[in-house]
């Protein structure tokens, strides 16, 4: 777990910048589409002319995209990895029937202990690396009825002990995923912006949630449009501010 962590940072960064090169070139995309349909264009040629720029956009960002959808895959076999690492750390054999007769002996051994003493016997096996039997110590206190004369002091434990790197690397992990299916998302916009119709008949609805890769439109304060640039700033802050 401890050389994942860098690992997982390097593919975030790496993901992060290229889905902002693939938001800036999509955004540049649709201002170019902008600007021919404000000229005086038969639907023919208006029709050519956003096709040639939807084309050479997305083949522009094509490798980009390929490289994003290899992170996000490795990204999920290391989030794979993780949760099975945790899920074994959490056990006190690998077989089942040793794990169930172990941790039945440990639960019997806890029931005559009292219950802010649980808390010190937490301590002592999360820094022995015991962590079957801290979670044992732990499910233990939560059963207790006086469990709530010791909230504040278990609560501050609890926390301290807490796999906070585990949860960074899983959210990081998520933001990777979530990365590259917004600059699929973004593609989608290109096409839909060009052809409605061929969106919604040739490419699968995908839910995405909230759409936070685009920037807010400026035109509802009477303001100018975006420049691309600044607009792909926006949209990546905003997009990636979890």
């Amino acid at each position: 777990m401890a050389t994942m962590l860098p690992r997982v940072l390097e593919i975030e960064r790496r993901q992060l910048a290229d889905y902002a090169r693939v938001d800036y070139a999509i955004t540049k995309g649709e201002d170019e589409i902008a600007t021919l349909e404000e000229r005086s264009l038969e639907p023919n040629e208006l029709r050519r002319e956003t096709a040639v720029v939807r084309d050479r956009t997305v083949l522009a960002v094509h490798e980009v995209r390929n490289n994003m959808a290899k992170r996000a895959i490795t990204a999920k076999n290391m989030q794979g990895s993780l949760v099975e690492s945790l899920r074994q750390r959490s056990r006190f054999a690998v077989t089942d029937t040793v794990d169930a007769s172990l941790r039945a002996r440990c639960f019997a051994s806890l029931e005559c202990i009292p219950t802010l003493t649980l808390i010190c016997h937490f301590i002592d096996a999360m820094r022995a690396g015991d962590f079957a039997r801290a979670e044992s110590i732990r499910f233990e206190f939560l059963t207790r009825e006086d469990r709530h004369e010791y909230v504040a002091t278990s609560r501050a434990i609890f926390a301290q002990f807490a796999p906070s790197e585990s949860a960074d690397i899983l959210k990081r992990i998520a933001k990777i995923c979530r990365a590259a299916e917004m600059a699929d998302a973004r593609v989608i916009d290109l096409f839909r912006r060009c052809d409605p119709i061929f969106v919604f008949h040739r490419i699968e609805p995908v839910d995405h949630g909230p759409d936070r890769s685009r920037a807010f439109d400026t035109s509802l304060l009477g303001a100018g449009r975006i420049p691309p640039r600044e607009r792909a700033i926006v949209s990546v802050r905003s997009a990636f501010a979890a």
